[in-house]
């Protein structure tokens, strides 16, 4: 009896543990949500102004993105590890395409693999994906992600290879239930590349010059480093 007492305490010990280790996972994970609602729409609005988007902010974008959802995959539970990179690497696959054509956005318009990339973000297996990302975060994070792939599986569409190996992703839906998010990430992105700290208001002063830059024109990197230069005085941002 006693051994038999010993092996059921240390079976229900163990299960209590595996618990506990998800629960802080799933805590881990619900850390970044914030950070993934606000890359999606970042990237959603960089998709929809694709021609006009500066080389390095569209960088900055998809760096922010994949950067949120590579660390959402290192935390996740095993119930939810697979659909996250398997949105993660569609993301990836279009950061490649892109990076193929040294962020341009005019030549990705023609070019056919970036908009392949583009197209992929539609498919079954990638709206399935972040359709069962987003369930979760609902059900365990008390958060409803209204942006990304808001598609239902459409299966009419063929699984197609691409210049990168990976399984990509479906519509972009952008809402903007959180635009304001959306912009002071980009800024917080953009200051910590420089190792700049900047506050909260100054981040929305700074996301909202460097978003409004993508509209018009394509603007090379000159230009845009001028501008962030401009961005940083009007904001009160300390540069040293």
């Amino acid at each position: 009896m006693l051994i038999r007492r010993f092996v059921v305490l240390a079976a229900l010990s163990a299960f209590v543990v595996s618990g506990c280790g998800e629960q802080a996972e799933t805590d881990a994970l619900c850390g970044y949500t914030t950070e993934l609602e606000s890359s999606l729409v970042a990237t959603g609005v960089m998709i929809e102004s694709l021609g006009s988007v500066p080389p390095r902010q569209m960088q900055s974008t998809i760096g922010v993105l994949t950067g949120t959802l590579s660390v959402m995959a290192e935390v996740a539970t095993s119930a939810i590890k697979q659909d996250v990179e398997t949105v993660e690497r569609s993301y990836l696959e279009l950061a490649v395409a892109l990076e193929n054509v040294y962020w341009d956005g005019s030549i990705a318009l023609a070019d056919t693999n970036a908009q392949q990339s583009i197209a992929n973000l539609s498919r079954n297996d990638n709206v399935e994906a972040l359709s069962a990302l987003r369930e979760f975060v609902t059900e365990q994070c008390s958060v409803n992600l209204q942006s990304g792939i808001n598609g239902l599986p459409d299966s009419d569409m063929p699984i197609t290879s691409t210049s990168f190996v990976v399984d990509p992703q479906e519509e972009l839906n952008t809402g903007f239930d959180n635009e304001e998010t959306a912009t002071r990430s980009y800024a917080y992105f953009l200051a910590e590349q420089r190792g700049i700290a900047i506050t909260s208001e100054q981040a929305l002063c700074l996301g909202s010059e460097m978003m409004n830059l993508a509209v018009g024109a394509v603007v090379s990197d000159e230009v845009f480093d001028e501008a962030l230069v401009k961005a940083f005085a009007l904001c009160n941002i300390d540069v040293e």
